[in-house]
């Protein structure tokens, strides 16, 4: 195996696709720059990469959506993951300098120290983000014996060394030092980060074994630092272990499908390029049953509020166009598309598809329930006001009602009775006025009661399916998945 110890390595090099990239510009401008040359890298790579990675008619314009965003980049090589390479980890450094938690640190670290050492700290790293390395160097020097703690000078020195002065035994010390002070710090991330600059150099020196080891460290130190997976697999593949290899990569691409790309490219694969091809295969087939398994989900949610509109206007409401689900029915039929071309990047796209319908989804159903239960507030008005109806009929059908008013009644009935100038006429007044009676407080409240309770049942039978229907809905709310 060749060695490179006065000289990069071919790994070491800048690629093309990020030619841009080098330290003199401002931090806000390195983020954008890396964002947007990470997103035509891997356009590019997409056009030409494996069928299970992607397909031939994967769209395009949907890229973007499984690329870094800026949140990303500021995180550094913890965020970027497979967008990082070690041509840039100089300018990457540069944009974790500005992080507001290594600031935090760091003005802990120099509040007690005199405003000479603060300042030389800020013309530090300001040197060394605008690209003057010697100038940089000289104050980092400088502040290494001032400040003990301060591992971040270290980190700085180290990567000056590696990749600016080729000094790699030097560069290899500040590395260490920068694993004693942040490890007794417990700054993990600091450990871990300069534990990949170790590895990278025993690399070089072909000691694989250390490397490996220094990589499994990181790991350690931090579980969920990918791109420490990732190159601990790289060294596990030079040392011809699949068996470790495969589970590396798989936990480094459910955290980041760009690594699908990153392992596609990388040479020290080529040893075992059947069981990555199986690998790719599996990670395929599990995002697409995960997916499907989403889509589901979603039509069955979609079937929930399209049945609760259809069920709203059968009853008398009206439901603003925007309620319904045609929209969303088109685009699961997008999804359904996707799916179909059968490959890890269309199955991601499908899920990101998936989780913007989700979020129209579940906004629709929030206002849908809002409007379900202003339906409920109304028809529980009505069933008050019915009741409170019920209640006058129910004493107006009083058979003491109906004696009242039969007794009043004879004022008129017996003078019309008299005035018929004959005995039957009073007969005929009284029938009259019983007849009336009867139906004015017997038949006609018990029609009107036996209406207005239908009524009221009708009601109370919409009131319980629109309470078990927002029931239905915030289960729903609540039980859906993010995706």
């Amino acid at each position: 195996m060749k060695t490179y110890i006065n000289e990069l390595a071919p790994w070491e090099k800048k690629k093309e696709h990020y030619r841009n990239i080098q330290l003199g510009k401002e931090v806000k401008i390195q983020k954008g720059d890396i964002k947007s040359q990470a997103t035509e890298m891997i356009t590019s790579q997409i056009a030409s990469t494996n069928a299970i990675i992607a397909s031939k008619n994967i769209r395009t314009d949907t890229i973007n959506n499984l690329t870094y965003d800026m949140e990303s980049i500021e995180n550094g090589i913890y965020g970027i993951k497979a967008a990082f390479e070690w041509g840039i980890s100089d300018v990457v450094w540069q944009i974790e300098q500005d992080s507001e938690k290594l600031k935090e640190f760091l003005e802990f670290v120099y509040a007690t120290s005199d405003k000479v050492i603060k300042n030389l700290r800020r013309d530090a790293e300001e040197d060394y983000g605008s690209g003057k390395i010697d100038l940089a160097l000289h104050s980092l020097q400088e502040l290494s014996t001032e400040n003990q703690y301060d591992f971040s000078v270290h980190m700085s020195m180290g990567i000056i060394y590696l990749f600016h002065k080729i000094d790699k035994e030097k560069a290899l010390s500040c590395f260490d030092k920068v694993i004693h002070h942040a490890g007794k710090l417990s700054a993990a991330y600091y450990t871990s980060y300069a534990l990949l600059y170790k590895a990278l150099i025993k690399r070089d020196y072909g000691l694989i074994k250390e490397a490996e080891s220094l990589t499994n460290q990181a790991i350690k130190t931090l579980p969920n630092f990918t791109e420490a997976v990732y190159q601990n697999a790289q060294y596990n593949a030079l040392l011809n272990k699949p068996d470790k290899v495969i589970p590396l990569l798989k936990k480094a691409i459910n955290s980041d499908i760009i690594y699908c790309l990153k392992i596609n490219n990388e040479k020290d694969f080529d040893g075992m390029r059947s069981q990555i091809n199986k690998l790719f295969e599996e990670v395929r087939d599990e995002k697409n049953k995960k997916v499907e398994h989403k889509q589901t989900e979603l039509e069955e949610k979609a079937s929930l509020l399209d049945s609760t509109i259809t069920y709203i206007m059968e009853i008398g409401y009206d439901i603003p166009e925007a309620f319904h689900v045609k929209s969303l029915k088109e685009k699961n039929t997008e999804v359904a598309n996707t799916i179909a071309n059968n490959s890890i990047f269309d199955a991601s796209i499908a899920d990101l598809i998936l989780s913007l319908l989700n979020k129209r989804l579940q906004h629709n159903e929030a206002k849908l329930k809002d409007k379900c239960q202003e339906i409920k507030e109304d028809l529980e008005n009505e069933i008050h006001e019915m009741n409170s109806k019920l209640s006058e009929i129910k004493k107006r059908g009083h058979f003491l009602y109906f004696f009242l008013y039969l007794l009043a009644g004879q004022i008129v009935a017996i003078p019309i009775g008299l005035s018929m100038e004959t005995f039957t006429g009073i007969y005929i007044a009284e029938a009259l006025l019983l007849a009336l009676c009867l139906y004015w407080n017997i038949i006609l409240p018990r029609s009107r009661w036996e209406r207005i309770c239908a009524l009221l049942k009708d009601k109370e039978d919409k009131l319980d399916q629109i309470v078990k229907r927002i029931g239905s809905i915030d289960q729903y709310l609540d039980d859906f998945l993010p995706i």
